[in-house]
């Protein structure tokens, strides 16, 4: 009988160097690859080692995403302090204009003549109120259906609460002038005109005060001048 042949399988040294348990020292890629779950890392060879030149550039690339990304947190947070600065009109219209950069449409009113834009307003209010009678005339009419129609002809109903509510004062109490941004704005002529009749109804008040006597009482009526007799004419 022949003797049992002896077969010995070895594997290259790359392979067996990439397929090292984790403490064999292979390195971190080679341990990437072994914990890789891709058939293809396992059995892929390790890349060649990087030249100084590579090396170098890569540092620079680095380098210049580090100056890059300073400069747009600066630029934020200049935009950001700019934005802080600004009105609430001019907040707005920054903020138009920077949508209008990146690409937005802006959406522009359409302009007309006066006549024609009254002439407009009149026809679309008159069929409101051709439809509004038609429906009383069927007897189908109901607040719900008014305030649908005069919504479809124009854009928004004859009581809507909402305008009830902006007409009405905005102020702590029902006194004069607006508040705006906090602020209670007078006209100059209301301050005027209170004071002037600030000012009348004092000096009214200090006369009557001084016509009044000191004890409280009622002054005495003057006696009337009795009249004078008529003179006797004389006969002739």
């Amino acid at each position: 009988m022949p003797p049992p042949e002896l077969v010995v399988f070895s594997q290259p040294a790359g392979t067996a160097r990439q397929e090292a348990p984790p403490g064999g020292g292979g390195g971190k890629l080679a341990y990437k690859a072994f914990m890789s779950h891709k058939i293809a890392k396992i059995n892929a060879k390790p890349p060649a080692p990087r030249t100084e030149a590579e090396r170098r550039e890569e540092e620079d690339d680095r380098r210049r995403d580090r100056e890059l990304r300073e400069l747009l947190e600066g630029r934020v947070m200049i935009e950001k302090l700019h934005e802080a600065q600004l009105s609430g009109r001019e907040r707005h219209k920054h903020n138009a204009e920077k949508l209008a950069r990146l690409g937005m449409k802006v959406k522009t009113k359409l302009k007309m003549p006066a006549n024609a834009y009254f002439a407009s307003v009149r026809n679309r209010a008159e069929k409101v109120r051709r439809e509004v009678q038609d429906a009383k005339d069927r007897g189908v009419l109901s607040p719900a259906m008014k305030r649908s129609i005069e919504v479809a002809h124009l854009g928004k109903p004859s009581d809507d609460p909402r305008r009830r509510h902006r007409r009405a004062d905005r102020g702590p109490d029902a006194g004069p002038g607006r508040f705006k941004d906090g602020v209670l704005h007078i006209s100059k002529s209301h301050i005027d005109r209170v004071s002037r009749a600030a000012s009348s109804g004092a000096s009214s008040r200090i006369g009557k005060k001084q016509q009044q006597p000191k004890s409280g009482k009622k002054p005495k009526a003057k006696p009337k001048p009795k009249p004078k007799p008529k003179p006797k004419g004389s006969r002739r």
